[in-house]
């Protein structure tokens, strides 16, 4: 479990957390008890609503402290690195293929215990894996980066993609059924009921009623459109097999990178996990595969 101390990721989550809190105040109180007061659907649109607001808080919540794929760093690069440094600035342009059999020759050492195709980051000084992106947030790399969110206060990853896919549908659920009970709730408005203007408490009552159905459309608007299009972005990154930051690479360089055929329920097994599609909504823990972890030699240090 992880935590990033950063003012902004903070202030970004508890903004959302916040609005989910207001979302379930109005339609409770503003909502669903002055429309439903003798129907027992009252009831049934109070646990549907706090149901998909519970599963967003948790998708969140795991979303923010779940590791996203953080490369171990070894001790042993950094003397590695530093050394390919400061050779680097010494040498001159016409040494630039002793640089270069240098950098080749500590990859080659390096490849002895993480793997082929890997590289040095520069940034960190890690060895890191095929796909693997430096964030200048977390000042780490990270295994299939594809974004650095501050609404999650955490980098988007390898193993933390699927909980913020579902921090996504569930917000997007949570709107739309406000969005539904705002309606519901003026198609159904009593003039004389509790927050009607003719009612016990008069025109104040009403005023707020309608205020607090402002301000819950606006902000389900908003939030709505805002994780449908997020949304819309990291399935077309999951179908493509490209996270963000390769999509930006690529265009940067205008290189071609070949993608693997495979079924688009084949791709969302890799993010989601193996199993039945409904363990998919749910929030639970997805089990790493051996070909997921890292091994360093025993004399090696590392910090996460």
């Amino acid at each position: 479990m992880i935590f990033r101390r950063d003012p902004c990721g903070i202030l970004c989550a508890a903004i959302t957390y916040g609005s989910l809190i207001y979302a379930d105040y109005v339609v409770i109180n503003w909502l669903v008890i002055p429309t439903f007061t003798d129907s027992p659907l009252g009831a049934v649109h109070v646990a549907v609503f706090n149901t998909l607001l519970f599963l967003a808080v948790i998708a969140h919540f795991r979303t923010m402290l779940t590791d996203p794929g953080i490369v171990p760093i070894n001790k042993n690069t950094h003397v590695s690195n530093r050394r390919l440094k400061s050779s680097m600035i010494q040498t001159s342009s016409e040494e630039d293929d002793d640089s270069d059999s240098d950098r080749e020759a500590m990859m080659n050492r390096g490849e002895r215990f993480v793997g082929e195709n890997w590289s040095v980051c520069t940034r960190c000084e890690s060895f890191r894996p095929p796909r693997a992106h430096h964030c200048r947030v977390c000042r780490r790399c990270v295994r299939k980066m594809d974004h650095h969110c501050p609404w999650v206060n955490n980098c988007v990853g390898e193993f933390n993609q699927k909980y913020f896919l579902q921090f996504l549908l569930y917000v997007a659920l949570s709107s739309a059924y406000a969005i539904g009970l705002i309606i519901t709730a003026w198609v159904y408005h009593d003039e004389h009921g509790p927050t009607g203007a003719k009612g016990p408490h008069g025109i104040p009552m009403h005023h707020k009623k309608i205020l607090h159905s402002i301000f819950l459309t606006i902000e389900s608007a908003l939030f709505g459109m805002f994780v449908l299009a997020v949304s819309c972005d990291q399935l077309q990154a999951i179908f493509n097999d490209e996270t963000a930051v390769e999509s930006v690479q690529r265009r940067g360089t205008r290189a071609y990178r070949p993608r693997r055929i495979r079924s688009k329920c084949h791709q969302l097994q890799e993010v989601c996990g193996p199993g039945h599609w409904f363990l998919w909504l749910l929030p639970c823990s997805t089990i790493r595969s051996e070909r997921d972890l890292v091994n360093f030699p025993q004399e090696s240090h590392f910090a996460v």
